[in-house]
């Protein structure tokens, strides 16, 4: 897929470039269709993300690919919001969304329920602190297989 650039390698440089022009790295995905190849990278900050600024971000990067003659074949670019439902993953996602109605799909039962809705009152250290219809429930990040905004 990649001329001499691993996957991990990539992505350290969409993340450097994405976080000096200002943006928070969301997400990369690689995407293959037959000799095309798509690199999706999701891109926010507070206040949300314009599509002039996906346009600049998506530009930089095609430079940078550019540079290190990164693809065999052809490619795309695709620089996007992650959108209102963007899953919730890393601490700092948690700690935008304290005060917000969450949905917690969770990788082991806690006190046998798989999934906790509730509005997240803290977060602090690895520990949510979720206030449910049964009281407050605290529940380690590294529990959680998906977080996301209950609308």
């Amino acid at each position: 897929m990649f001329m001499e650039t691993s996957r991990e390698q990539l992505e350290k440089m969409v993340v450097d470039v994405i976080e000096n022009a200002g943006f928070e790295f969301v997400e990369m995905k690689l995407v293959r269709h037959g000799k095309h190849h798509a690199v999706r990278v999701f891109a926010d900050r507070p206040g949300g993300i314009t599509l002039d600024q996906c346009g600049v971000l998506s530009r930089t990067l095609e430079r940078k690919f550019d540079e290190i003659d990164l693809f065999e074949s052809a490619y795309t670019i695709e620089v996007s919001s992650p959108g209102l439902d963007r899953p919730l993953v890393t601490p700092a996602d948690f700690r935008r969304k304290v005060g917000e109605k969450v949905r917690l799909q969770l990788k082991v039962p806690l006190d046998e329920r798989h999934q906790i809705e509730g509005r997240l009152v803290s977060m602090r250290d690895n520990m949510l602190v979720v206030e449910t219809a049964a009281g407050l429930t605290e529940v380690l990040i590294d529990q959680v297989e998906r977080g996301k905004i209950v609308f």
